[in-house]
């Protein structure tokens, strides 16, 4: 079955081909989205060189920076794939041009791949940058370079066009509903515990997860303060079923008063992909506003989104979830036993601050991260079968933006 990728702020999802999963280069979308002026933008780089020959110049750096050499052969290997590129208002090819300041781009280049009301999307190529660049490099990267293009160009011909929107804008308006144990094992449904309060906040942790356990002793507290206001938190431990032990003594180690739940059937429509994400419903379990991915920088956002509900006041999708940076870097996690071979199945997690995301790794040992230029680092969650635990805690090269992970055998 085909992996669909969905990127948000541009506003379409695609089937991701099979071609992309198996590069001798590697591949690094950057998707921008909107600038505020009616346009929208991703760039989708390609560096012509392979994932362990950059993990290698990571191992070099030096406080996270390359050498000078090191930096400039990255440089050297990177090309532009296409960019991407979302116009509002049905402007000609000249007047874009004009308005994206790409007056060197021949007109041929813009490829109309899709459209969403007024937003017309374009793939666009530079044919003499992609010369330049292709002549400098091995025939088999350039020549990968030239095919990853076109597959690109036909996978963004047949995607699902959407609309620019923060990511989980298309849960709210759906209802949650669930038959679910307590952490204690008791059996409770989802209709007692959203009917009998105005709003809910359903925070999703996890045992594993820094900020979700950095923030749980204030969602303890705002609970309390909640209860005089018709409203409550409800916790779904993650881990709960594997953790239940752990699950249980952090709760009683921050004194959280509300309830805290297994993870229920059907949970994996809300798509979490990153910890902690929390939700607002209301009495019947109807999701009111879009999902806060991770800790806000101001923890009372949470409370103060509660208040706005209660009041019946509108909740814009910026303070219902923390803004992000205006672009994102991909980030790569590779995994391989103590012959060199990919480890398939590794769950990693990959955490700042912040949150943490998790994914596991692929048949090529590869789990990949989209993220903000940021420090970060990386655990082993979960050994696959017939590995070893790893416990070690790895740190993201700034420059590679990799890491590759040996794991043993047991």
């Amino acid at each position: 079955m085909a992996k669909t990728v969905t990127f948000y702020k541009m506003g379409f999802r695609m089937n991701w081909p099979e071609a992309f999963e198996h590069t001798k280069g590697m591949l690094s979308p950057m998707e921008i989205g909107g600038r505020g002026d009616g346009t929208y933008f991703m760039m989708c780089t390609y560096f012509a060189t392979s994932a362990e020959e950059l993990a290698a110049m990571g191992k070099k750096a030096k406080g996270g920076e390359m050498s000078e050499e090191d930096s400039q052969k990255a440089a050297d290997a990177m090309g532009v794939l296409l960019v991407i590129i979302g116009i509002e208002g049905g402007l000609s090819i000249k007047e874009i041009k004009e308005k994206m300041q790409m007056g060197s781009v021949s007109d041929d280049s813009f490829i109309e791949v899709g459209r969403y009301k007024d937003i017309t999307y374009y793939a666009v190529t530079d044919h003499d940058s992609e010369e330049a660049f292709m002549k400098a490099q091995s025939p088999e990267f350039a020549e990968e370079f030239r095919t990853l293009q076109k597959v690109w160009i036909d996978a963004m011909k047949n995607a699902e066009y959407i609309g620019p929107q923060i990511q989980g804008a298309d849960l709210v308006g759906k209802t949650i509903h669930f038959e679910t144990k307590d952490v204690d094992g008791n059996s409770v449904k989802s209709e007692d515990l959203f009917g009998s309060h105005e709003v809910t906040m359903i925070n999703i942790w996890a045992t594993w997860c820094g900020p979700c356990k950095g923030e749980l002793e204030e969602l303890g507290n705002m609970h309390r303060r909640l209860e005089a206001k018709n409203a409550a938190i409800i916790g779904i431990c993650d881990d709960a079923d594997d953790k239940n032990y752990e699950c249980k003594a952090l709760i009683r180690e921050k004194n959280l008063s509300y309830i805290n739940l297994l993870p229920y059937e059907g949970m994996d429509e809300l798509a979490i992909d990153s910890f902690p994400t929390s939700f607002f419903v209301d009495r019947e379990g109807k999701i009111l506003t879009c999902p806060v991915i991770g800790v806000p920088g101001d923890i009372s956002e949470y409370e103060k989104t509660i208040d706005s509900l209660l009041n019946h006041e509108e909740v814009s999708a910026v303070s219902a979830q923390p803004a992000a940076e205006s672009d994102k870097k991909d980030y790569r996690v590779i995994v391989k036993d103590e012959s060199g071979a990919p480890v398939e199945g590794a769950r990693v997690q990959f955490c700042d601050d912040v949150t943490c995301m998790f994914s596991k790794t692929d048949e090529t040992g590869t789990a990949s991260f989209a993220a903000e230029q940021g420090q970060y680092t990386v655990h082993i969650q979960k050994a696959p079968e017939g590995y070893a635990a790893c416990t070690e805690e790895f740190a993201v090269a700034q420059d590679t933006h990799e890491v590759q992970i040996v794991l043993k055998k047991a």
